[in-house]
């Protein structure tokens, strides 16, 4: 199974971010996550329409956190990257003369929406300072 790594990769930029203080350009950026730069430049993206961070396209310009790492929760930077469901269910048609094929996609829908939920109440309790913290 291929994870999906956007959430470390934004929490990382912006951690990066607050530790240089100031503008930072993607391909900086990219190398602290030993990425490239588009990658970077798609996250920022999303990063700053969610008002996490600020961005100025001049020539010496890049992106700089937009407000106190204590002020942004986890979940914020989860949402910033769209709503991608942590647990799928099936997509495929079930196998109709299957009772269990019919109704699991619905049953673990179900299960898996409660899951996300409480994680995302979890997340809105953890800020990107408390994850900086734990570094030190």
């Amino acid at each position: 199974m291929n994870k999906d790594q956007r959430l470390s990769s934004a929490i990382h930029i912006l951690i990066v971010l607050d530790y240089v203080g100031d503008f930072l350009n993607s391909r900086k950026l990219a190398m602290s996550l030993q990425s490239n730069p588009a990658f970077v430049r798609r996250i920022i993206a999303q990063l700053a329409r969610a008002g996490l961070v600020v961005t100025e396209k001049k020539k010496a310009g890049g992106s700089k956190l937009a407000r106190d790492p204590a002020k942004i929760t986890i979940a914020e930077i989860y949402q910033a990257l769209g709503h991608n469901r942590v647990f799928k269910s099936f997509e495929k048609k079930p196998f109709e003369k299957c009772k269990i094929s019919c109704c699991i996609k619905i049953s673990l829908d179900h299960v898996y929406g409660e899951i996300e939920g409480a994680m995302l109440q979890r997340m809105k309790k953890i800020t990107l300072a408390a994850v900086i913290k734990k570094m030190k």
